[in-house]
């Protein structure tokens, strides 16, 4: 009873219970959350944008505001009494005295319209000064060399008669008397000499009270527990509600766009920020709130999504008993076969027939089987392939000490008895040999290839003395690149053999190492026999092709194989041959 019950909770039919039960669950929960979010997202959308409207109808109530301090002051800037006071133009001391009233009327007047205005300073540069505040009005002297070198003051005579708005902020100009020091809103503009327009004559300096600014931004109401500011072109805060930001930076990035709304994470939770552009000052309105209490009604959409999901469960489960039985059958059937062939029976066949995607699965698994069977029958045959080349490598290794002496012995013999050309053949085979072996490696460098054909050549010339001449060029950047060991002599030798060695007179023999790129180009070309244009033919289509074809060639079909074996099938061997002209054979390979 124990064992029966343990086959059954191991059995392949509860295994595929379970996962079309996790399958189908996981996707209900999926697409629950999706959905949710989905919401969420449509919710969050809309908020932003009835935020969004909010901020900008703010905005332009804003901008109403500025736009009329802006108008307060042209007035000034346009005022004859102001402009004759700054400049002294007096005939004597009563209409010094006029003037002076008059202006201070003047100035009560605007200032009375609404009773906004906290400060007017008129800093002349010609011969007064005029102040108008809570203290009264004021006659001062010309503005000092010391504020005039201030960085406002420089900001608002480069704006060339332009409102210059600076925020709310503490005053420029200090009173003496004037203990208070709260925060005023603040705008500059350079006055103009009327008859001269390009001449500034001083600069004027208005300070309002800036409650009704941060009304506006107080009647902003997220009713999430939200706060709004104003950023200037440098994200600096220039006016917020309640002063505890002022002059500071935002800490938000917000984008280049006039309008908008966006996330982003301050003091480790989640806002929505929305925000607007001034058209007058280029400020943008900013208002921000926690995105959690914006879309807290999106919470019983989440506790809906919920029940959705545990009832789709339910029928999840039922659904996935009635399939799990349906294709328990032919599961197991296809788990005991893999599990034959886990163990290592690759002969394992499935030889039910069915016409249904069981059948094509079970096609699929015997032809998998089968070609697994083959790889592994390939793989043990390289293998033994492999270890029988080692262990002619290491018998090689071993005689090469006794092989090296002996030519080494047989060379000072010859050298004794003054035979020169066994004694030169027998060092080019010595140094030939020496650098075949190589320690059994299959790569060595372009350098220790090059020496490999140079000792080849010297055996060659002693052969067949004037019969060709030999000229080898070579890219000396390349000589440290590693490469394929026994490509390049077969190269030379077919050269020999078969283009000059039948060709009646001396020829020629120009071997060229060069690179282009990462790409080494090896070419030899001979002024031999040549090829003929059938045979040439055979030749191309070689190595054109993975099959073998035909039963010579074998040379040149190995070294090609070699290369797209080690480099890729873009690489190899080209042939080019014009009977009786000569033979150019160019090696194609990466350096690496």
């Amino acid at each position: 009873m124990n064992l029966h019950a343990h086959l059954k909770w191991r059995s392949v039919g509860y295994k595929l219970f379970i996962l079309f039960f996790v399958s189908m669950s996981m996707s209900i929960m999926i697409m629950g959350y999706l959905s949710y979010h989905k919401a969420n997202d449509i919710i969050s959308s809309k908020v932003s944008q009835v935020a969004l409207q909010t901020v900008q109808q703010a905005n332009r109530r804003l901008e109403l505001l500025l736009n009329e301090y802006a108008n307060r002051s042209l007035i000034v800037f346009g005022n004859r009494e102001i402009q004759k006071g700054i400049l002294g133009e007096y005939q004597e001391s009563y209409d010094r005295s006029h003037n002076n009233q008059q202006i201070a009327n003047f100035l009560s007047n605007l200032v009375n319209v609404k009773n906004d205005t906290l400060n007017i300073y008129i800093l002349g540069e010609g011969s007064a000064s005029f102040r108008l505040s809570s203290n009264g009005f004021a006659e001062l002297p010309m503005v000092s060399k010391d504020d005039q070198a201030q960085e406002w003051y420089k900001q608002i005579i480069a704006a060339d008669g332009q409102v210059v708005w600076y925020g709310i902020r503490p005053t420029f100009i200090k009173q003496k008397n004037n203990e208070d020091d709260k925060p005023v809103f603040v705008l500059g503009r350079a006055l103009k000499n009327f008859d001269h327009i390009n001449q500034n004559i001083g600069v004027l300096i208005m300070e309002f009270n800036p409650e009704p600014i941060q009304n506006f931004m107080s009647e902003v109401d997220f009713q999430a527990q939200g706060t709004t500011f104003i950023v200037d072109q440098n994200n600096t805060v220039v006016a917020d509600s309640n002063d505890s930001r002022l002059m500071q930076p935002s800490g938000l990035n917000l984008p280049s766009i006039r309008s908008g709304f966006l996330t982003n994470v301050v003091d480790g939770k989640e806002m929505m920020v929305v925000f607007d552009q001034s058209k007058i000052t280029d400020w943008k309105f900013v208002g921000m709130a926690p995105i959690q209490n914006l879309v807290s009604d999106s919470r019983e959409i989440g506790y809906y999504t919920v029940y959705l999901v545990i009832g789709f469960s339910i029928v999840a489960i039922a659904l996935a008993l009635m399939f799990a039985k349906q294709m328990h059958k032919p599961v197991r059937m296809l788990f005991w076969s893999m599990r034959r062939a886990r163990e290592g029976d690759f002969d394992v066949q499935i030889t039910d027939v069915r016409s249904d995607e069981f059948g094509m699965l079970f096609h699929s698994f015997n032809t998998m089987v089968t070609r697994i069977k083959n790889l592994i029958d390939e793989v043990y045959i390289q293998k033994l392939l492999k270890k029988e080349t080692q262990l002619k490598m290491m018998a090689s290794q071993i005689n090469a000490h006794f092989l090296y002496n002996t030519l080494d012995s047989i060379h000072w013999i010859s050298r004794i008895y003054k035979v020169d050309e066994i004694s030169t053949m027998i060092f080019g085979l010595s140094k030939y040999l020496r650098i075949s072996l190589s320690e059994g490696n299959d790569f060595v460098t372009v350098k220790e290839s090059a020496e490999l054909l140079e000792s080849y050549l010297s055996i060659q010339k002693v052969r067949y003395q004037d019969k060709f001449m030999v000229n080898m060029n070579m890219d000396p950047k390349i000589l440290h690149y590693r490469v394929l060991k026994f490509v390049f002599q077969p190269l030379v030798e077919n050269a020999i053999y078969h283009g000059l060695e039948n060709k009646r007179g001396s020829g020629r023999l120009d071997i060229s190492w060069r690179m282009e790129g990462q790409i080494l180009y090896f070419e030899v070309e001979d002024d031999g026999i040549g090829i003929e244009s059938e045979k040439l033919a055979e030749l191309t289509e070689v190595l054109e092709s993975d099959e073998v074809v035909g039963e010579h060639n074998f040379a040149l079909r190995n070294i090609n194989t070699q290369i797209k074996l080690a480099y890729g099938k873009e690489y190899g061997l080209f042939i080019d041959s014009t009977l009786g002209v000569g033979t150019k054979v160019t090696l194609v390979i990466p350096l690496r």
